[in-house]
């Protein structure tokens, strides 16, 4: 299996909404943060990886769309009354893949899920199942700020089985020696800042499973 570019945004939560309107103007305004979060960096990797077919789209993060949720709490539902449309739609976590179907991409399948922190392994390993199914996999972590003054996260990268230059070979390994561990929220940035200086293969080990990335070519 490939993994191609590798995508890591740290946004402050300053400069979010700005950067949500330079990239998709006013087509997310309704969508909620999270699922703009989701986009900003799917749309990076998705730009960056070029090519095409059709797309998987596998994503986690640790407490989903928080912020519309607690917006909820603090407002409607503390009233007694129903949560309103556009608010109701922000608390879904799993919009990403809509989005990305409205905006032209072959969407074949889409899933989020909410990992233990050790068992981003998983997510390759379903990746690689998914690639039965579907041309590329875009595979996301993806987590909002709980503090102000703390970045939104939002990491990706695009797998698949057809080469490509510059590419990273991923392969699983028995948990032995030589694995580094590793969690949901860092696995990705830490292929990407190995990937900018390979000198050896990289590997990375969660919940009973590791990984070995080496570069191809």
């Amino acid at each position: 299996m490939i993994l191609l570019a590798p995508t890591v945004l740290r946004i402050p939560p300053a400069e979010f909404p700005a950067r949500v309107r330079a990239r998709f103007h006013g087509d997310l305004r309704r969508a909620g943060s999270f699922a703009q979060l989701c986009l900003l960096g799917a749309q990076a990797c998705l730009d960056s990886a070029g090519g095409g077919g059709s797309l998987g789209l596998l994503y986690a993060s640790r407490l989903g769309a928080v912020r519309a949720i607690r917006s909820a709490l603090a407002e409607d539902l503390r009233r007694g009354e129903p949560a309103m449309p556009f608010t109701f739609i922000a608390m879904q976590p799993h919009l990403a893949g809509a989005l990305l179907a409205q905006r032209g991409y072959a969407v074949a399948r889409a899933a989020h899920w909410h990992p233990a922190a050790e068992s981003w392994p998983f997510a390759l390993s379903a990746a690689k199942r998914w690639l039965e199914d579907c041309d590329r996999v875009l595979l996301g972590w993806v987590e909002e700020s709980e503090a102000g003054d703390a970045a939104h996260c939002s990491d990706w990268c695009i797998l698949q089985n057809a080469p490509a230059a510059g590419s990273v070979r991923c392969t699983p390994l028995e948990r032995g020696e030589g694995i580094a561990p590793a969690a949901a929220p860092d696995w990705i940035a830490r292929v990407a800042t190995w990937r900018t200086a390979p000198a050896a293969p990289l590997a990375l080990g969660g919940d009973a499973q590791a990984w070995r990335f080496a570069l191809e070519g």
